[in-house]
């Protein structure tokens, strides 16, 4: 195998084909495998597609990946599955942002009055958020604090505020979108 990896990076045609034989089962079984039906719905994508990108990787910037590879720390096959299992991870974890038509959108509510209330976190349902989520949400975005800030002003750990920040943000972004997208 070391010579016909040579000769295909001295960009010889037949011996790129018959490295492509050889190694196409093994990309292949590694795409499927890690596809596992995780592949988001929309994107259309076969585990051909995504095994025609682990080649093109392999091709790219005159063979630069394929130049990487070092025999003496792991065989072809399991350098080209790592690859291979990279290149799907990444393909996988793409999300495309969902999207709605212009004429589907929910309306954009109009501001509130003048006079109307001025803490929105205290419009939610009184059980969407907890006392410290709702705490920590009015310190880092009503009075414009900094976590390290709002930590030593609660007397909690900076990690707690993360936490309750995030777990917030969650549940309101649950709240907020629409059924299509959960």
């Amino acid at each position: 195998m070391d010579e016909l990896l040579w000769k295909c990076l001295q960009g010889d045609k037949r011996a790129w084909e018959a490295f492509v034989d050889r190694c196409a089962p093994i990309i292949f079984a590694t795409v499927r495998r890690v596809m596992g039906g995780r592949v988001p719905p929309g994107r259309g994508a076969s585990a051909e597609d995504i095994a025609q990108d682990v080649f093109l990787r392999l091709v790219q910037n005159d063979f630069r990946l394929l130049r990487s590879y070092d025999p003496a720390r792991a065989s072809l096959a399991t350098w080209l599955t790592i690859v291979a299992r990279s290149v799907t991870t990444d393909f996988v974890r793409r999300r495309p942002l969902p999207t709605v038509a212009l004429d589907d959108a929910p309306p954009i509510p109009a501001p509130a009055p003048a006079g109307g209330s001025p803490d929105p976190v205290n419009d939610l349902p009184a059980d969407l958020l907890s006392p410290r989520q709702r705490l920590v949400l009015h310190l880092l975005f009503d009075r414009q604090m900094t976590p390290e800030a709002a930590a030593a002003a609660m007397g909690i750990s900076l990690q707690t505020v993360r936490s309750a920040k995030h777990k917030a943000i969650k549940k309101l972004r649950e709240h907020f979108s629409p059924e299509d997208f959960r």
